[in-house]
């Protein structure tokens, strides 16, 4: 609940009011005048509002809040009229099951209240002169001329304009970007935290989940006191302290076919965060027919993979997974709820940041055309290039948003299904990738995943089908190999 009153503010009566079983936790939080400002003496103080507008935004301050931080009560009262040096100006109290929310969600509250609330305030010095405050304009203020703990933007940023490769043209540039990152989750979170920290100048996040106790382990952004709230909502918070230039914009909800294109259009670079691959296919289109960068990584256990799409530069996803539908892919891909480790989700994100970057600082260089196998567990990476494939149902059609494509594998393809590799006959040798720690499978002949050079030797006796536990690692070494000049290296798509 949010208040505006003329009257002193009774402290004793507000805290009574806080009072629920249920709640083994009150934050207090009381802002008083005090007899100084900015260096200046002061004698007293008038608060002025914008009654109705004020209400409203304070009453939608206490809804989000306690909407971010379920489970917690709010009561929030701002003072109008004269106020005396030490009179309280400001009392927010927070209701809560556990301390730790409640501390949260007062915090949320103050640095709301400062930032949105149409209030202005009249400083009476003892000369007699006495000026006008707008609260909100205030605290920008105290941030450009760095009074408070907050940064100045040009201290912020310092060590990053001090590269040449940056410089005051590229941080413009940054600031006047527009960046979409879908899915704020074990990719999104350090994603999202380096695009703030570089100084964007607006990040839309998209994401309908809540925060789990079992996200915390790779999603940086949260703590436990944000424990079923919405991750977009947290995330958006916890971005304005770290960074109070940057404009965050909070979609809770999902990316879907419907409002893909509203979500990417006008956006300068676009991040696909996402644990599943319906998602990741509408998203690349969307981005595809709109001509908009996208930024793509996907992480199971150890190892990951990334890939910078720009339309016309490289093969889209479309052709990376020839004959494979994104429900044929979820099926056996799909990273949600599977085992992940932890900086394999920290390192893909931060690799995801720093190729955005270097999109809108126009220093994206060859990886708009290769996609990148990252391996945490033994620390290799592989770099395979992603040519074009002709006749691709979304780069020969850029008119149109297509979600799936026909499984028809081509003679050139790196893909083949069951009664493709039937085809091959008893020449064909089918190897099972195996991954460190993993048993290996009695109907398969194995090699490690890492063993390039053995897989070498069985593709020059004949053809080779790959085939690893998830069909990515298969799908990336089989174009690594067929960019080597082995044109009978095949990944088996079932």
């Amino acid at each position: 609940m949010f208040e505006l009153t003329s009257t002193p503010i009774n402290t004793s009566a507000l805290t009574a009011r806080l009072a629920a079983p249920e709640a083994g936790a009150a934050v207090i939080f009381e802002g008083r005048v005090r007899n100084h400002h900015l260096g200046r003496p002061v004698t007293h103080l008038e608060y002025e509002a914008f009654d109705a507008l004020a209400q409203t935004e304070g009453d939608a301050i206490i809804t989000e809040t306690e909407h971010l931080y379920p489970g917690t009560h709010v009561l929030c009262v701002h003072r109008t009229g004269t106020l005396q040096i030490g009179e309280a100006a400001v009392w927010i109290g927070v209701a809560s099951a556990h301390r730790q929310a409640g501390f949260a969600a007062c915090r949320h509250v103050i640095e709301e209240i400062k930032r949105r609330l149409p209030v202005w305030k009249k400083e009476h010095h003892p000369d007699g002169a006495a000026e006008w405050v707008n609260c909100t304009a205030e605290a920008r203020a105290l941030v450009a001329t760095g009074a408070t703990a907050r940064p100045a933007a040009s201290d912020y940023h310092a060590r990053q304009v001090s590269l040449p490769e940056v410089g005051d043209a590229g941080q413009a540039r940054l600031a006047a970007a527009r960046v979409l990152v879908v899915g704020v989750g074990g990719l999104g979170c350090p994603a999202v935290l380096y695009l703030a920290g570089a100084g964007v100048g607006r990040l839309t996040l998209v994401d309908g989940g809540r925060v789990e106790l079992s996200n915390l382990h790779r999603q940086i952004l949260f703590t436990t006191a944000e424990v079923g709230a919405p991750k977009v909502l947290a995330a958006a918070a916890r971005l304005r302290q770290h960074n109070p230039a940057v404009k965050i914009v909070a979609h809770e909800g999902e990316l879907t076919a419907t409002n893909a294109r509203a979500l990417v259009a006008g956006q300068t670079v676009v991040l696909d965060c996402t644990d599943n691959f319906v998602t990741r296919f509408v998203l690349h289109d969307a981005c595809h027919a709109l001509g908009v960068p996208l930024v793509s990584a996907a992480v199971h256990r150890f190892e990951g993979t990334l890939d910078v799409f720009r339309r016309g530069t490289g093969g889209c996803l479309h052709c990376l997974w020839e004959g494979r539908s994104s429900a044929e892919l979820d099926t056996a891909d799909n990273c949600a709820g599977g085992p992940v480790f932890g900086p394999a989700v920290g390192v893909l994100g931060v690799m995801q940041a720093a190729e955005a970057l270097k999109l809108l600082l126009g220093r994206e260089g060859d990886a708009v055309r290769q996609t990148r196998l990252v391996n945490l567990l033994d620390g290799s990476q592989l770099t395979v290039e992603r040519a074009a494939r002709p006749g691709c149902p979304v780069c020969s059609r850029l008119d149109q948003l297509k979600i799936a494509h026909p499984v028809v594998p081509t003679e050139t393809s790196p893909f083949l299904n069951a009664a493709g590799v039937a085809a091959l006959g008893s020449v064909a040798k089918t190897v099972y990738l195996l991954e460190p720690g993993e048993a290996p499978p009695s109907r398969f002949t194995t090699v490690a995943a890492q063993d390039l050079m053995r897989l070498r030797e069985i593709a020059t006796a004949g053809p080779l089908v790959l085939v690893c536990r998830h069909g990515v690692r298969s799908a990336s070494l089989a174009r690594l190999l067929r960019a080597e000049g082995l044109d009978n290296v095949f990944a088996r798509t079932n």
